[in-house]
């Protein structure tokens, strides 16, 4: 197992996509699963995979961090890989939800409820200081784009008042919440750009860790996996939908080592399981189709009806869990693939020019 420790998992390669990372989609795609798992509402689950299934997707993109174009050229590609995505998918749960509220007799107000959520664009519902509906999981787009945004505009100051202000929005994030939530996430991409950051400067220094023997590799990486055990293990709440971030600093590092493992995981799968590999890898690359498609699923399937019944059978809590995760699994990953297929979905999540 010493030999896997050669390698640099903080590889990176920015060429066309035929030479993508591909440990690193199999990493996203582990955190897409952990995703959908994480909205079953399981605390033995959540005190998993909440340390890191969001967290992994903020590091992995500011490690990717384009930061050789000009503001105005990357903004206006993020407003279409994240924004475009995030408004095609209000309007599908939008007509979805009036037609399920219709069917119900409640039509004009599912239609209100959700076409606020869509405007607002908070993850979750809020009651103070005044009634805010929430949007679902397609919180992170907003979250991503913001953080993007408060990162690239960061990098044009010099290293120390770029420090300052990363610290200063991640600070306004956690504090400003208990105020109230503002629109569109902000907050919680105020708090995205410190995971962003830490992508960031991993790229910068992965020269150096390619360097490092395998002992000392072999050293940090235990030492991250031994950091990641006791964070699950005192698991208190580290939401970041909430910007709520648990005990503070010590669970942003806890959460960075899980990073760290999760990514070391998904180069060992790349190597040894390659179909498991390109399996987690197509999903990953996916990942934000896979979450619109989810957060749809999430928010109009209902899963409680079928539990209800099989409640009624007598069927355990346990078998109702499996069937539920075998079935949002299939629901999900399943759709996604079959939508992943047409041109203009392709085109419409940025998966084509």
């Amino acid at each position: 197992i010493v030999s896997y420790f050669r390698g640099d998992i903080f590889e990176m390669n920015a060429g066309k996509e035929k030479n993508r990372v591909q440990y690193f989609d199999i990493a996203r795609g582990i955190a897409m699963i952990c995703i959908i798992l994480g909205h079953l509402n399981n605390s033995l689950i959540n005190r998993v995979v909440f340390t890191f299934h969001v967290p992994i997707f903020f590091f992995i993109t500011g490690y990717f961090m384009n930061s050789k174009c000009g503001i105005k050229d990357y903004a206006r590609n993020k407003l279409r890989t994240l924004i475009v995505p995030y408004i095609v998918t209000c309007i599908v749960i939008i007509i979805l939800g009036t037609l399920k509220g219709f069917i119900q007799g409640d039509a004009i107000s599912e239609l209100g409820r959700w076409s606020y959520a869509a405007v607002y664009g908070a993850g979750d519902s809020y009651n103070e200081p005044f009634y805010i509906p929430g949007i679902g999981a397609i919180w992170f787009l907003w979250a991503t784009f913001w953080g993007c945004i408060f990162l690239r505009l960061s990098l044009q100051f010099e290293r120390h008042v770029r420090l300052g202000v990363i610290i200063g929005l991640f600070i306004f994030g956690y504090f400003s919440r208990q105020i109230f939530w503002f629109p569109l996430s902000i907050q919680a991409g105020a708090c995205a750009v410190l995971f962003m950051y830490i992508g960031y400067i991993a790229r910068n220094v992965k020269d150096n860790i390619g360097k490092l023997s395998a002992e000392a590799k072999t050293f940090g990486l235990f030492f991250a996996a031994v950091v990641w055990f006791f964070f699950m293990k005192d698991f208190q709440s580290f939401w970041l939908v909430h910007c709520d971030i648990g005990r503070g600093i010590v669970d942003v590092f806890g959460s960075m080592c899980a990073c760290v493992i999760v990514i070391y995981i998904s180069k060992m799968i790349e190597i040894k399981f390659r179909i498991a590999g390109k399996f987690l890898a197509f999903f990953g690359r996916y990942s934000l189709l896979v979450l619109c498609v989810h957060i749809i699923e999430l928010d109009l399937f209902p899963w409680w009806m079928i539990t209800g019944r099989f409640e009624g059978m007598g069927i355990s809590e346990s078998g109702q869990l499996w069937f539920v995760i075998a079935g949002k699994l299939v629901v999900d990953l399943g759709f996604a693939y079959i939508i992943s297929r047409v041109p203009i979905v392709k085109k419409v999540f940025g998966y084509e020019s």
